[in-house]
């Protein structure tokens, strides 16, 4: 395993137990587009169980993760012990309030929170007021192929259509078959993610 990679090892496919989380692929490309660019702050809207957060930590100085749940967000922080670039905060990610406590700049903002169109809007504009004009930011979305998340998917367009550039779909492609081992599953109809940017 090449060593970028590293912080993967042990981590489940999303077809298995952590049925929440990204792909392994989803994250093998989020590094690959990351590991290079030296970027210094993350902010990551859902926490979820702390899985995609262990690995931005391994890409970015900081990284700053809001989740509503307390006790997803005390799972989190188990499963990240001995991390220490990770500020957990526990609040909601559409009180506009809980932004006033946030850095004043992020280069780079994982969503994947509320999947809802009116959510997925509100973490994009908030987003981007965290944008340093002089950088830029880039912006990580999950679920973007997700069927039962078009809200995501017609948010996500909208923003290209206003001028965020698209960088890269990562994860799965379009036609993936998700298998869980509760048997339950669901097929991508689009790219599973995406990164997109602006001011970069």
């Amino acid at each position: 395993m090449e060593a970028k990679y590293k912080i993967l090892e042990g981590i489940s496919e999303k077809n298995l137990e952590h049925k929440d989380t990204t792909s392994l692929k989803w994250k093998r490309e989020l590094i690959d587009f990351f590991y290079d660019k030296n970027l210094k702050s993350c902010l990551e809207i859902g926490t979820c169980y702390g899985v995609t957060t262990k690995v931005l930590s391994s890409l970015f100085d900081t990284v700053d993760t809001i989740e509503f749940n307390e006790k997803r967000l005390t799972r989190a922080k188990e499963y990240c012990g001995g991390i220490d670039n990770i500020e957990f905060i526990l609040n909601d990610a559409y009180d506009v309030k809980t932004y006033d406590t946030l850095k004043q700049y992020y280069d780079v903002v994982v969503i994947d929170c509320m999947h809802l169109y009116k959510n997925v809007i509100f973490d994009i504009n908030q987003a981007l007021t965290r944008m340093n004009h002089d950088i830029g930011i880039y912006l990580v979305f999950d679920d973007y192929g997700h069927p039962d998340s078009p809200g995501v998917h017609r948010a996500v367009n909208e923003a290209i259509s206003a001028g965020l550039v698209v960088e890269s779909k990562i994860g799965e492609p379009a036609g993936f078959t998700v298998n869980r081992v509760d048997g339950t599953k669901f097929t991508t109809i689009h790219h599973e993610g995406i990164i997109l940017s602006y001011g970069v």
